[in-house]
């Protein structure tokens, strides 16, 4: 079970994560968790490797599977507590807006930029070529009411993934031996994605004319 809730915990990671996404993981896992106890209080442990081989080599069947099937059922009450239960659709019209229907809480005039970008065919093009993000990014240009509200879905931190990378670079740039240093220009450097142009960097200097 370790192991399956560390994989959740990393394919939750990374820079481009949003919300809609990271929510369809956590459903997903909860999902499992019903599968898991049903078939968990059937005697089928298939789905837990180690712990089967683990079973079979120490005749711990009466043991081990009633301890399991109350870990994953208090399991699932903690996932449901930290996890309210969301309308599966709600972000559908983010997903794919060009498969789904308006969302219920659209304005007049939301829902008249919703209608123009769906029957934009150009728009369509541009769907199957760019990232979620990236997308929205470039429909609120045109359509800033609509690209406005997908946004403010996909910009908020769905993880603590990029301030865990900011404390990780502090503890490697200002250690011990280097307590007393402004970091505040490192820091940026360090956490940034952004490629430095050396070539333009090095064009504003002056090299050192006596070598």
């Amino acid at each position: 079970m370790f192991q399956k809730l560390n994989k959740l915990n990393l394919q939750m990671q990374g820079t481009k994560t949003h919300f809609p996404q990271l929510a369809d993981k956590i459903t997903s896992f909860t999902r499992k968790l019903e599968m898991w106890e049903k078939r968990v209080k059937e005697g089928n442990i298939d789905s837990f490797e180690s712990l089967k081989s683990f079973i079979e080599d120490n005749q711990l069947q009466n043991t081990v599977i009633p301890c399991m099937k109350s870990h994953i059922s208090a399991l699932q009450k903690h996932f449901q507590r930290y996890f309210p239960v969301q309308e599966p659709t709600e972000y559908d019209w983010i997903r794919d807006p060009f498969t789904s229907a308006p969302a219920a809480d659209f304005s007049t005039a939301e829902e008249e930029q919703f209608i123009d970008v769906t029957s934009d065919s150009t728009t369509r093009l541009q769907f199957n070529s760019k990232t979620l993000a990236a997308f929205w990014i470039e429909v609120e240009k045109d359509y800033p009411l609509l690209g406005r509200k997908a946004m403010t879905a996909l910009l908020p931190f769905a993880t603590s993934y990029l301030c865990e990378i900011g404390f990780s670079a502090v503890a490697s740039i200002k250690t011990k031996y280097r307590a007393r240093l402004d970091i505040e220009n490192e820091l940026r450097v360090a956490v940034s994605q952004l490629q430095p142009r050396f070539e333009k960097i090095c064009s504003t200097k002056q090299a050192h004319t006596s070598h």
